[in-house]
């Protein structure tokens, strides 16, 4: 892992660990072997995307804060990673916390519009969830949460900062 990987990871870790929750925790709503519930996605181009329309692609969905060093650096990440994605049929669904989980960052479109052309794929959707989207997917108000789901819906895996998991995330993709 590159230095400025691992100064990334560990800002977001004590970020997570000084800062707290923004929203109350509950019982994971979402884990593996089970299926992501059904929810309605609000996209920044003002589409909606149910879950049931990804059923058929595995995906990656991801819950982020913009605040987050780590969270930034996945953005970009995925961006170089995007035709891998595109190979494998499989979508990004990189999604903004409630309330950014209470801290201020830049807006999840500037950080789209920072890693140009790439963000603009058609497999990689972009919003921000509402406070009980973010309860049921990330319970514990933790950031840079991601789940990867298979072609039923299910989840297979879950882990934090996918920038420092991209061997987890590709094998997913590459069905090992």
């Amino acid at each position: 892992m590159n230095a400025l990987l691992r100064v990334c990871l560990v800002a977001g870790v004590l970020s997570v660990l000084t800062a707290g929750p923004a929203v109350s925790a509950g019982p994971a709503a979402v884990d593996i072997g089970h299926r992501v519930p059904p929810v309605t996605y609000s996209l920044l181009d003002g589409r909606t995307l149910h879950s049931a329309r990804l059923r058929g692609h595995k995906y990656i969905l991801w819950v982020m804060a913009t605040w987050c060093p780590s969270c930034q650096a996945g953005s970009t990440l995925m961006a170089q990673h995007v035709a891998d994605l595109q190979r494998a049929h499989a979508a990004l669904v990189e999604m903004e916390a409630y309330d950014n989980l209470g801290g201020s960052g830049p807006s999840l479109a500037s950080i789209k519009a920072g890693i140009g052309s790439p963000g603009d794929a058609p497999n990689w959707y972009w919003g921000v969830l509402t406070r009980q989207q973010t309860l049921l997917l990330d319970p514990k108000g933790l950031m840079d949460v991601f789940y990867l789901v298979d072609e039923h819906g299910t989840v297979v895996a879950q882990g934090m900062a996918p920038a420092a998991h991209w061997d987890m995330i590709s094998a997913f993709l590459n069905g090992r």
